[in-house]
């Protein structure tokens, strides 16, 4: 097993969970006897704490079919399952921002036509405009 295997599976476990959960939650519990200045192998750990805290928070939620404790127990299936969902996420986010400028353009529409509408009501309050294109008094 390499290094990063070992961070992912101690990572992985209800102890170092509940310890980082906690740690979140309340200052007084520290993760590190360091609370700046990281290590690498420190900024890998909770990197891998906080993927698996997401991914558990997920699964006890039912949100995805595709997330169970197998693919959570498999680097490889929780390694493809981080991609599918960053692609799922991007997907979304892209629709989300397209129907928000779908919204803008709407609203810009409606905007146009009330002032194109102010505009013929002034015109015909004014006159009609002559055949060279001038308003008539």
């Amino acid at each position: 097993m390499n290094l990063e295997t070992n961070i992912r599976k101690l990572a992985m476990t209800k102890h170092w969970q509940n310890v980082y959960v906690t740690s979140q939650k309340c200052s007084c519990i520290r993760m590190f006897e360091n609370d700046f200045n990281y290590s690498g192998l420190q900024t890998r750990f909770l990197y891998w704490l906080s993927v698996y805290e997401m991914l558990y928070s997920e699964l006890s939620t039912y949100e995805d079919d595709l997330l169970t404790l197998e693919v959570l127990d498999d680097e490889d299936r929780t390694d493809a399952y981080l991609i599918y969902r960053n692609k799922k996420q991007d997907f979304l986010w892209k629709q989300h921002r397209a129907e928000e400028k779908k919204s803008q353009l709407k609203a810009i529409e409606k905007r146009i036509l009330k002032i194109q509408v102010k505009k013929l009501r002034l015109m015909s309050i004014l006159g009609e405009k002559n055949k060279h294109g001038k308003f008539s008094r």
